[in-house]
C-alpha cells in the first residue's frame, strides 16, 4: 500500500513500467503497519483478521498512489480495475478465492485507499505484484497478525491484531 496521508488519495492508470525503488523508513513503516483494513466479505465490511480467519491467510495490494504519486480518484480507480484484472488471470480462485474488496484506512485521518484481499499468493508473490503497480508495500494477514511486506526491499513490520 502506499503511504498514507491525508492528502489527495488516489491510484495510477496502469501498472508503472519501470517503477522506481521505494523504501519505507521506520516512521513510514509504522504509518502502514497502523492501517486498519477492512474487506468486502459475505455482504458486510468486516476486519481482515476476522476474513482470514475464515479464509486463511490473505494478502492484500492496492494499485493506488504509487510511491508518492498522487494520481486523480479517476487515475486510482482505471488502475486498481487492472490490478484485479491481473489477480484474476493468476486464476487464484482455483486456489483460494476470487479477489474481494478491501480498503486500507489510516485511523487517524479520512485517508483510504481501496484495494483487493486474495488467498492463494505466497510472500514473493504479492511482493512482486505490488512492486509491478509501484507500491512501496503490501500486507499479510492472519486471524492474529498483520504484516506489511516491503516491495522494493526485504523488510517486514508486524503487530498482533
Amino acid at each position: 500500500m502506499s503511504e498514507s496521508t491525508p492528502s489527495n488519495p488516489t491510484p495510477s492508470n496502469a501498472a508503472p513500467s519501470n517503477p522506481a525503488p521505494h523504501t519505507a523508513n521506520p516512521d513510514i513503516a509504522a504509518l502502514y503497519l497502523a492501517t486498519a483494513v477492512t474487506i468486502h466479505d459475505a455482504g458486510t465490511w468486516r476486519p481482515a483478521h476476522e476474513v482470514a480467519a475464515r479464509l486463511g491467510t490473505l494478502h492484500v495490494i492496492t494499485a493506488w498512489n504509487p510511491g508518492d504519486e498522487r494520481p486523480s480518484r479517476e487515475e486510482n480507480d482505471r488502475a486498481n480495475r487492472a490490478l484485479r484484472a491481473e489477480l484474476e488471470t493468476l486464476n487464484l480462485a482455483a486456489r483460494g478465492l476470487a479477489p474481494l474488496p478491501a480498503l486500507g484506512s489510516d485511523p487517524n485521518s479520512p485517508h483510504a485507499e481501496e484495494s483487493w484481499a486474495v488467498t492463494g499468493l505466497d510472500d514473493r508473490a504479492a511482493r512482486e505484484l505490488g512492486a509491478k503497480y509501484g507500491q512501496v508495500a503490501v500486507f499479510r494477514i492472519t486471524a492474529a497478525r498483520q504484516t506489511v511486506l516491503g516491495c522494493f526491499a526485504d523488510w517486514e513490520l508486524g503487530r498482533e491484531v
